[in-house]
């Protein structure tokens, strides 16, 4: 079909009725491509504008045709997913979606629960240093500009923290409901949001206030029940559509953040360790009740589903094999990550010459309202005979002007490990497990450790 040379136009009328729905198409292509040769041969007999005023009306007379064509076809096939979703029992009537369980949630899904959202414990603790350097650096650029103030480490670390157990806890309980609730891609979005919107709250109210002068288990009621609030508060906004009495959610929360009070200021033993599982066992078990009180008369089990993933899945020893090739490739690239953060992280509080000037630098921060007067006593050795000639143990009795809040004496022996690197001595604390980082230093040749002289 050609008309006066306007070859073109036959192919873009041709395009915009392969943009009709297929069903509209089959039904009124050929009626329509009649009528529009018949117009292309009117406009053809036109000249100048006449010509190009008749092309316009009839390209946006087409556009608007199919963009009813195509809503029309969106409506209908969204009143055949609303007919075959009233198809499925439904308790709760007001408009929220079932669930499609692939099982019933029960004593086994409770336990995993548990088991991760305990582990999320300890990974946010050894995500804090990756994460505290990431955040360092990118502040730091700006900084470097002039935009704002360098970044310190204690605010970076606070940050990491913070990020830290949101990934780790949001990702842990996702797992979990990924099969139980529609859209739990929100639960992610929203614990995670608890989280750091909690965190942020609790800077803002140990940072603003004395509460930090009131002894240790006042200041985990000021992290503990406002992180819960905040979290219980953000699941509620997921949980509201789809459970009824989804608040109880925010009570839940509360509790199950508020039990680790039970182990008092301090972990010293095994028994306040244990203190640590009761979050995942309030909320799992608060989470349970919630789920089963509405799916009572709701058991829609995905069969189809389930047998299509079996049959994409590897053999069982193919997938075990893949796991712990996974495994290994991630303990030693994370043991890597996770040294290389902490070491730049004990950098930025201070590089020292010896082990005792880094001991004396350490400790020379006063606390609990108390300064220190003295430092008597100052020692240092390798932690190990024998083994690891980077990794030392030092400590000293440090005078203070007066007791520390909380405290009956004015006086303490203080004692960490120190960490040699290139440019000298740096702390690292107990609980970032130096030993393990001088281990891994050594395993990569960190800061050239195989190079180090056995004496300082």
């Amino acid at each position: 079909m050609k008309v006066d040379g306007n070859s073109h136009l036959p192919r873009l009328f041709e395009w915009l009725l392969s943009l009709y729905p297929p069903r509209f198409r089959s039904e009124f292509a050929g009626e329509m491509r009649a009528v529009l040769c018949g117009l292309l041969c009117e406009a053809g007999e036109q000249r100048g504008a006449a010509w190009l005023v008749a092309v316009v009306r009839e390209i946006s007379g087409l556009a608007g045709s199919i963009l009813c064509e195509q809503r029309r076809e969106h409506q209908a096939r969204k009143e055949q997913a609303m007919a075959r979703e009233n198809q499925i029992p439904n308790a709760a009537s007001g408009g929220m979606p079932p669930l499609r369980l692939a099982g019933n949630p029960g004593a086994l899904w409770l336990a995993g629960w548990t088991l991760l959202t305990t582990a999320a414990i300890p990974v946010a603790l050894i995500v804090v240093a990756p994460l505290a350097v990431l955040f360092m650096g990118l502040l730091n650029l700006g900084a470097r500009a002039g935009i704002w103030p360098a970044a310190s480490a204690a605010a970076m670390q606070a940050l990491g923290a913070a990020a830290g157990l949101a990934l780790a806890l949001s990702s842990a309980q996702w797992l979990l409901l990924r099969r139980v609730l529609p859209r739990a891609g929100l639960w992610f979005l929203a614990t995670g949001a608890g989280v750091l919107l909690g965190s942020a709250v609790i800077g803002l109210l140990v940072g603003r206030s004395g509460i930090q002068s009131r002894g240790d288990v006042w200041i985990m009621a000021a992290v503990l029940l406002p992180l819960g609030l905040a979290i219980g508060l953000a699941q509620w906004l997921c949980l509201r559509r789809i459970l009824p009495n989804a608040y109880w959610i925010i009570l839940v929360d509360v509790l199950a953040a508020g039990s680790i009070l039970l182990a008092g200021g301090t972990f010293t033993s095994l028994a306040e360790l244990l203190v640590l599982v009761l979050p995942g066992v309030i909320s799992g078990l608060g989470l349970l009740l919630l789920l089963r009180g509405w799916q009572a008369d709701m058991r829609v089990t995905a069969s189809k589903e389930a047998s299509r993933r079996q049959q994409l899945q590897l053999p069982g020893l193919a997938r075990f094999a893949l796991g712990a090739a996974l495994l290994v490739l991630l303990f030693f690239a994370g043991s890597w990550v996770y040294a290389v953060s902490q070491l730049a992280l004990a950098k930025q509080a201070g590089i020292y010459a010896t082990p005792q000037e880094a001991v004396i630098g350490k400790n020379s921060q006063g606390w609990g309202g108390a300064e220190v007067v003295r430092i008597e006593g100052v020692w240092a050795e390798p932690s190990q005979r024998d083994a690891q000639p980077h990794v030392w143990f030092g400590g000293g009795t440090v005078y203070l002007d007066r007791v520390p809040v909380g405290y009956d004496k004015a006086y303490y022996s203080a004692g960490s490990f120190f960490l040699r690197v290139r440019e000298g001595w740096v702390h690292v604390p107990e609980g970032a497990f130096p030993e393990f980082i001088g281990w891994v230093m050594e395993l990569y040749n960190l800061e050239g450790v195989r190079q180090f002289a056995v004496q300082p």
